[in-house]
């Protein structure tokens, strides 16, 4: 399967409001072989996604992104948002 960068770029850019759940892939079907090499693990994940950028979790859409020159690791980020998105406002 061979997606184009346009597509990819398309993709990458799409706003979440126009995501339909319907035409995207659901999180936990996504099975990496961590054993394998880099270039044949984002080969698996693009093969089993839809959407490389989005996909269905729960009952949510999940829209991910990705900051060129960032150093924080996915992890750090999701512990930031989670603090973020937990604080009780006094």
């Amino acid at each position: 399967m061979g997606i184009s960068m346009e597509e990819l770029n398309r993709m990458r850019n799409m706003d979440i409001m126009d995501l339909r759940r319907e035409d995207l892939s659901n999180a936990e079907d996504i099975v990496i072989d961590t054993g394998k090499s880099v270039e044949s693990r984002i080969r698996s994940f693009l093969e089993q996604t839809k959407n490389p950028y989005a996909q269905n979790v729960g009952e949510y859409i999940l829209q991910v992104g990705f900051m060129e020159g960032a150093e924080d690791l996915i992890d750090d980020r999701m512990i930031l948002l989670t603090r973020k998105k937990t604080q009780i406002m006094v």
